[in-house]
């Protein structure tokens, strides 16, 4: 069950966003009276699409999903610790899209969201990157609509395993934290279809998977995923041809080196 705290010292915070020095130290520690903390287990809805939203979200630990919610869910993105949840409540509609839960044991700074508007009215550089941060979620959701509508399966799912590469976890060794269940509702697709591609690309040796944990490690084949599985390619036959291609020329490198 979620546990409601009050912040010691904003500006003290160790989690505090990064741009939140462009503030004040007097407007840094006006937002303490004006922010609740709420702590989250795993699973649990941070808050439910189609709410009112009256508070900005800023994720202080852990991680959450964004996703709307139907007879199969679809994971917009990713939230890590340091990031602002949702903004686009924050000057415009003023109910939530989609619903947001908890990846892993997370701490949410809940802000009013009218006071939060009375600081960035003051300060032109905090309303500036509250704005940019804004538009560049804008400019993501975009893409992530044009990938859905344009890619095949397989380019869904390369795509999903390159942002979790690129943006999630920021190397290509990682401890997946989420279901395969998650996994393709973030690629748009059933999980027998994300099961099976998985199975398809462990056994080309795109990926490996080690163990059968909830928490699988997936190293990536990273420059051939990149290169080609994220384009717009339904040919079975010549996927399979570049696949033996790319593991041969592998083999030629590893022997001599």
């Amino acid at each position: 069950m979620a546990k409601i705290s009050k912040p010691q010292s904003c500006l003290q915070c160790p989690y505090k966003w990064k741009y939140l020095n462009l503030l004040s130290d007097k407007d840094i520690n006006s937002i303490q009276s004006n922010c609740t903390i709420i702590n989250f287990k795993k699973g649990e809805t941070v808050c439910k699409q189609g709410t009112d939203a009256t508070h900005a979200l800023y994720l202080a630990k852990g991680m959450v999903k964004l996703y709307i919610e139907g007879k199969k869910n679809l994971i917009l993105k990713l939230i890590k610790a340091g990031e602002y949840i949702d903004l686009q409540t924050l000057f415009g509609d003023k109910t939530y899209k989609y619903s947001i839960a908890a990846m892993d044991d997370t701490m949410v700074c809940m802000i009013n969201s009218d006071h939060l508007r009375g600081l960035a009215q003051k300060n032109s550089d905090y309303l500036f990157e509250l704005t940019k941060t804004i538009s560049d979620s804008g400019n993501y959701f975009y893409k992530k609509i044009s990938d859905i509508s344009r890619k095949h399966l397989r380019g869904r799912l390369a795509d999903t395993l390159l942002y979790l590469t690129d943006e999630i976890y920021k190397t290509r060794e990682f401890n997946i934290g989420m279901t395969r269940k998650e996994l393709a509702e973030l690629s748009s697709m059933s999980m027998e279809n994300a099961v099976r591609i998985l199975s398809e690309f462990r056994t080309d040796k795109i990926i490996s998977i080690q163990g059968k944990e909830m928490i699988p490690r997936y190293s990536i084949g990273y420059d051939f995923l990149n290169d080609f599985l994220s384009n717009h390619i339904d040919f079975h036959d010549l996927f399979k041809t570049k696949i033996r291609e790319y593991n041969d020329k592998k083999e030629k490198i590893e022997r001599f080196e």
